[in-house]
């Protein structure tokens, strides 16, 4: 059991918890969809424990698999979001074509034998672009928002700080993969990537909360 416990899958857990008890009765689908998502978050990172320390096989098919749901969900909730501004459905809809032509078209490459990193990296490159535009869009609003409560920034937040340097460490992955952090056994790359999951479930943590209390604040006022 103790192999299973790592700070990625306490991270995820914390975080899937917390959005079972702020959305699972949220009115909007959007929002509750993500209890699924990081219910799915949660039982890929246990599997790919499973499978590459139990079972000593390469988990990378597994995450190539989540990497659809990722882009897909993300995607759509930053339509969501969007959609409080303006209608850009085609322009999802063009970006899902060109994330599965990318997709299929590295995979096939590759022969199914390993991790579509070119593709995830476009999926990042383009989460970090939707992250800045929706900051744009919040600034150019007229509506006063109170940021620090404000469920959907605190969402952002936390998918563009783990992108944006995810991105960077993609960038230079080989030369972190080798060099080793001090006093542990893991490369800088694998401490890298814990430090920003934790920093993208806090944020997404926060941010349920927000939601939490903004429709609880709204049923009391009605």
């Amino acid at each position: 059991m103790p192999v299973y416990i790592t700070v990625n899958t306490v991270a995820e857990l914390i975080c899937f918890l917390t959005a079972l008890l702020c959305l699972y009765k949220d009115k909007d689908p959007a929002w509750r969809a993500l209890i699924l998502f990081m219910f799915i978050t949660c039982f890929v990172e246990v599997a790919g424990i499973h499978i590459r320390k139990v079972l000593h096989q390469p988990n990378f098919m597994l995450y190539n698999v989540f990497l659809v749901i990722e882009c897909f969900v993300e995607s759509y909730f930053f339509y969501h979001l969007y959609k409080t501004y303006h209608n850009r459905f085609k322009l999802f809809g063009s970006w899902i074509i060109i994330f599965l032509f990318t997709y299929f078209t590295e995979l096939l490459s590759n022969h199914y034998a390993g991790f579509v990193f070119i593709t995830s990296t476009v999926v990042s490159v383009v989460l970090v672009l939707a992250s800045v535009y929706y900051y744009y869009l919040v600034l150019r609003e007229d509506q006063f928002r109170h940021l620090a409560a404000y469920a959907p920034f605190w969402w952002v937040s936390g998918t563009l700080c783990f992108y944006f340097a995810g991105t960077a460490s993609n960038i230079f992955f080989s030369y972190l993969v080798k060099d080793r952090a001090p006093m542990i056994s893991h490369s800088i790359r694998y401490v890298v990537f814990n430090i920003l999951n934790v920093v993208l479930y806090l944020n997404w943590s926060y941010s349920f909360i927000c939601r939490y209390r903004q429709r609880i604040s709204s049923s009391l006022s009605d």
